[in-house]
């Protein structure tokens, strides 16, 4: 007389099937959010880097260098690393003079999977222009 309702083992696999496809389906989504906030936390922190080299620079009135490698940043007093997804266009060395300021008028680019990252350099006053150019097509 008494009936168990419940669910029949067909009804549990058909449940558990879509749950499954709606988090799969919705994980791409939140992996391509994590690794654009990985991008600007990235550029963020290279500019920080930047800045404080060229303060650091001013305030000791010793010459310094900031020297960017295929795989990381560094001042000689702080490191930053590159993420595997972003690269450098080339390697090389900014001097930072006594009174903070560079003596190169250097590009840096930066290639990500979507886009161009470019930091033109002003001479002298340590300061510079970024732009972003997004790719015409993706890798």
């Amino acid at each position: 007389m008494w009936r168990i309702k419940a669910f029949t083992l067909l009804e549990s696999l058909i449940t558990l099937a879509i749950t499954a496809f709606l988090i799969l389906s919705l994980s791409g989504g939140i992996n391509q959010t994590f690794a654009s906030v990985k991008e600007q936390l990235f550029f963020l922190s290279f500019e920080h880097l930047y800045r404080d080299t060229q303060k650091l620079s001013a305030l000791t009135q010793q010459e310094m260098t900031l020297t960017l490698d295929k795989g990381q940043i560094s001042n000689g007093v702080e490191t930053l690393d590159v993420p595997e997804d972003i690269t450098l266009e080339k390697s090389m060395a900014l001097n930072f003079d006594q009174a903070g300021g560079n003596s190169s008028l250097a590009k840096l680019s930066f290639q990500t999977p979507k886009k161009t990252v470019t930091y033109q350099l002003y001479i002298g006053s340590g300061q510079y222009k970024k732009t972003e150019n997004e790719s015409l097509h993706s890798p």
